[in-house]
């Protein structure tokens, strides 16, 4: 078998601990992978970008974002297993100097996001439309990434920012931000994308990649310190880690699952997000 050399993406947040527990536990060398994890701070839009751009070979994007992507006709990666199977939930936050009070007053409000195509910006479409707002005039600001945003929670004002609610509960005990309202996907929150060219020229090691990280996520849902573990390497209270990490499930099998895919699709093409 042939020596493969991967880049690997994915947001520094908890749920992507067994793809670096896989890298580092020197269990890809069996199958001649030698795979190198990249942490994206700005998340599933930065990544879009750089499998495009050939700078990551794979990663692990957020659910509507890589369906999104997926659908443009220059689109450089494709969906190949879908990495867990519980929702994402999203914090809404708000400074804490604000008009925002409640979901009722989301219609006062400019939604910061990371960029265009991210979670965090297609995400608001749904928030919108559960609220019966009109999401033909959402208003947006970039600002990158969660520092971004806590830089610009400083000045107060009326925005909105969707979020992980557990990564930034510290900074709502903290006092730096109000989160007004949980907000879960409706679907399945990451699934994992492989640029075509390396997928089509290595398929027996991509998938023996993939198997290697939802085995070790098997092994850190059995583990006795899997959940001090998780407060110690991404900063969370522990009680916190128990609370998300007993909802959390990662699929146990390599599986695509096309009517997930089909109502994803069928979401955004509503809200006008995809054509």
């Amino acid at each position: 078998m042939k020596h493969l050399s991967l880049k690997v993406g994915g947001v520094p947040e908890h749920f992507n601990l067994p793809w670096r527990l896989a890298i580092g536990s020197g269990a890809l060398k069996k199958h001649h992978i030698n795979a190198q994890w990249q942490e994206f701070h700005s998340g599933t839009g930065a990544m879009v970008q750089a499998l495009n751009n050939g700078e990551v070979d794979v990663a692990t994007l957020l659910t509507e974002g890589a369906i999104k992507a997926a659908a443009q006709k220059d689109c450089q990666f494709e969906l190949y297993a879908f990495y867990t199977k519980s929702p994402l939930i999203w914090g809404v936050h708000t400074p804490l100097e604000t008009d925002i009070k409640s979901l009722k007053d989301l219609g006062k409000a400019t939604f910061a996001i990371s960029r265009y195509g991210s979670g965090s910006n297609l995400m608001a479409y749904l928030l919108a439309e559960s609220q019966g707002l009109s999401v033909d005039n959402l208003k947006f600001e970039i600002i990158d990434n969660l520092k971004g945003a806590r830089n610009l929670f400083k000045k107060g004002g009326n925005y909105i920012f969707l979020w992980e609610k557990f990564m930034t509960k510290p900074l709502v005990d903290g006092g730096e931000m109000i989160r007004i309202a949980d907000f879960p996907t409706p679907w399945s929150c990451f699934v994992t994308c492989m640029r075509k060219e390396v997928l089509q020229n290595n398929p027996k090691q991509i998938k023996q990649l993939m198997k290697s990280v939802l085995k070790s996520a098997k092994h850190l849902k059995q583990s006795p310190i899997a959940e001090q573990l998780i407060a110690e390497q991404y900063q969370l209270e522990l009680a916190d880690v128990k609370t998300w990490f007993d909802s959390t499930q990662w699929y146990k099998k390599v599986s695509l699952n096309s009517e997930l895919i089909d109502r994803v699709t069928d979401k955004l093409k509503q809200l006008s997000i995809i054509d």
